[in-house]
């Protein structure tokens, strides 16, 4: 419809019945885009105030309640079953553990790097709870599994004691910004966000690389690469951030495409694109609580890396607005992850814990978001 749109545009037509013709055959099609082009467009706003808390910081100057100088650039969050938050602390090269409150409840564990057992780039982390995939060098099943900037990909588990145990060194080739852990047909995989190579790269419980999950979407706007991607339910949403001169994300209002992809791969749908995306990251399902009743329904929450914002979807991709405090739009310098505890701990379901790199991804900083 478009290239027809486009030769009407570029030639000029004087008869008067091919033009009636063409107004008749175009004109549904025209109104669906020009439709499409404001619903996009359209302004929303969430109402309420939401507060932000700060829990941890690396430094003083962030009013948190605690510091931990261990916590540089907090990337991102995986919860235990009990509630316990591992974070992937990228400037320090460990994963930092709190509780609700962001209290240490374990020494910081050091990640493996291409030159050895510490010094690591952790960015992704999920939570294994199978005792049976994901078997480490040890013997044990890998408890927490990570990705690093470097292309390392490592896993803890109680029997690994201080430091996580290399599984791949993929430093040649791999860049993982992000990881999710999902079944398809019944069987387990990791799926790890590669910025460097455009790619979604995945492996089963034997950590043996897969080729049949494609994660292709042919409607990706040129230059854009996976930031991240997160489980939902039981699909695979994908964070797309526009890749810069440098090879860093480029940060720019409406750079941000995000889709959803079946465990098996495949494309379902795109699900948010420009707009008010900017090099997203964050991927969290909020509970209708969240909102407390306005709006009365669940939503998809993407947070930007790049202005540190945090977007509201309906489920069927509708823009809802940004989370807001008196009037303005929350922000969270250097955010990343954005994540809800599991249900299967006492934690209050309604508080969005966060974790962010401000200051140019120089300090750290944990915490949370609730509605008053």
């Amino acid at each position: 419809m478009k290239k027809i749109i486009l030769m009407a545009v570029n030639r000029s037509f004087t008869r008067p019945v091919f033009l009636f013709l063409l107004v008749v055959l175009i004109a549904p099609g025209c109104q669906k885009l020009i439709d499409e082009f404001h619903h996009k467009k359209e302004k929303a706003e969430l109402p309420g105030n939401f507060w932000q808390t700060n829990l941890v910081a690396n430094k003083e100057g962030y009013e948190a309640k605690r510091i931990d100088p261990k916590l540089i650039n907090g990337w991102g969050i995986a919860f235990s079953s009990g509630g316990t938050a591992w974070l992937g602390s990228q400037g320090a090269g460990v994963s930092t553990v709190y509780d609700r409150e962001g209290l240490q409840t374990l020494a910081p564990v050091a990640i493996p790097s291409p030159g050895g057992p510490t010094g690591g780039n952790p960015t992704g982390v999920v939570f294994n709870a199978s005792n049976t995939d994901f078997l480490l060098s040890n013997g044990a099943a890998g408890r927490f599994l990570f990705v690093g900037v470097d292309g390392i990909i490592s896993g803890w588990n109680s029997a690994a004691g201080s430091t996580a145990l290399l599984i791949k060194n993929n430093s040649a080739t791999s860049a993982y910004t992000g990881l999710a852990l999902a079944t398809d047909a019944g069987a387990s995989f990791l799926y790890a966000a590669n910025f460097r190579a455009g790619t979604i790269d995945v492996y089963d419980k034997t950590f043996t690389k897969v080729s049949n999950k494609p994660f292709i979407d042919p409607y990706l706007p040129a230059g854009y690469s996976p930031f991240n991607i997160q489980t939902i339910g039981d699909k695979l949403y994908v964070a797309y951030a526009k890749v810069g001169p440098d090879g860093r994300d480029l940060k720019g209002v409406g750079n941000g495409v995000v889709d959803i992809y079946s465990t098996s791969g495949t494309l379902l749908k795109r699900f948010a694109e420009k707009g008010s995306l900017n090099s997203p990251w964050g991927v969290a399902q909020a509970p209708a609580s969240f909102f407390k009743g306005d709006p009365a329904q669940t939503a998809i929450l993407i947070g930007n890396f790049g202005d540190g914002r945090i977007n509201a979807y309906s489920t069927d991709g509708k823009f809802l607005g940004q989370l807001r405090a008196n009037g303005k739009a929350v922000e969270i310098d250097g955010l990343w992850a954005i994540s809800f505890a599991p249900t299967t701990s006492t934690i209050d379901p309604n508080r969005l814990y966060f974790a962010a790199g401000p200051n140019h991804e120089l300090d750290g900083l944990f915490g949370y978001i609730i509605k008053e």
